[in-house]
């Protein structure tokens, strides 16, 4: 039966066919209707991502967009309760969130990069040597500013990216005349003080350390089913060696380390959901500071 033979009916059974027909009709439309909502909604939820763009918009998005965001991450072990990707789990969603309020066009985060020997003998951490992270980020950094870019943030989430990150920063810039380039790493934001005040950890240093409340209750915030607390016990706070000044210590092996650091049972969504948020808006407040007064002689 063809919509020829259907029309050709009547009574009751022409009201129901015409019912039928009407509903027929009208669901492309109202699909169409609905994807279309649909893709709005998602497009005000998302920020624009680099690797979404057509092949032929390059040029006009980097004029619509004068910042880039490139998230440094790691594989790198964080424990039995953490997943691997615990550092690019974490800097991926806050850079998302700095993405959308500075209306900044995101690259995909970097995660296979350089972690330190005392992690790098663990299962499942990816090792890249520093020096071939260094030339790594330069060239990437080199093809973004080429894409036309003048302004690249590069929001670091592991503490091995600093040195390689710093040092293709100072080779790019070397040979650059124009573009200004920004690091920064997300838990810089959590200052000891702040954690204090803050109060959500008793132990180590109000939850910094290598997979430690801190950093678990992060990654739980954005993805929970990730996190198995059971499988890891507490750990004593370690001795504090710096007497309240900075330094760098590389040890080639730890012996004992069970490949994280604190009170772990403290960890959970909601901490980690507060300590995000005061990191985020940290950053977003550094980036509108270096935007608006990058030009200035002496901001650095």
């Amino acid at each position: 039966m063809n919509v020829a033979d259907i029309a050709a009916g009547g009574g009751m059974e022409e009201l129901t066919r015409r019912a039928v027909l009407r509903t027929a009709f009208a669901a492309p439309a109202l699909i169409g209707s609905f994807w279309s909502q649909t893709q709005t909604q998602q497009n005000r939820e998302q920020p624009k991502r680099f690797e979404e763009v057509g092949g032929f918009e390059v040029d006009d998005v980097a004029l619509r967009h004068p910042l880039a965001i490139v998230p440094l991450g790691s594989l790198e072990f964080h424990g039995p309760h953490n997943p691997l990707g615990t550092d690019s789990i974490i800097i991926s969603g806050i850079a998302e969130r700095v993405a959308m309020r500075t209306q900044a066009l995101l690259f995909p985060t970097i995660s296979f990069t350089q972690c330190p020997a005392h992690t790098a003998h663990f299962r499942g951490t990816i090792n890249i040597r520093p020096e071939v992270v260094t030339m790594y980020f330069a060239d990437v950094l080199r093809n973004v500013l080429h894409l036309g870019f003048r302004r690249v943030f590069i929001l670091n989430g592991h503490d091995g990216n600093i040195g390689p990150g710093r040092g293709a920063i100072a080779q790019v810039a070397n040979e650059a005349t124009d573009p200004q380039l920004l690091f920064a790493s997300w838990w810089e934001f959590l200052s000891g003080e702040t954690m204090k005040s803050l109060g959500l950890f008793k132990h180590a240093n109000g939850g910094h350390g290598h997979g430690g409340p801190l950093e678990t209750s992060a990654v739980a915030s954005f993805r929970p089913d990730l996190i198995h607390l059971e499988k890891a016990r507490d750990l004593p706070e370690p001795p504090d060696l710096s007497g309240g000044s900075p330094y760098f210590l590389q040890k080639s092996v730890a012996k004992d380390w069970p490949g994280y650091s604190g009170h772990v049972s403290e960890a959970s969504p909601d901490k980690g959901r507060k300590l995000v948020k005061i990191s985020e808006d940290g950053i977003v407040k550094l980036v509108e500071n270096w935007l608006a007064n990058g030009e200035a002689p002496g901001s650095w």
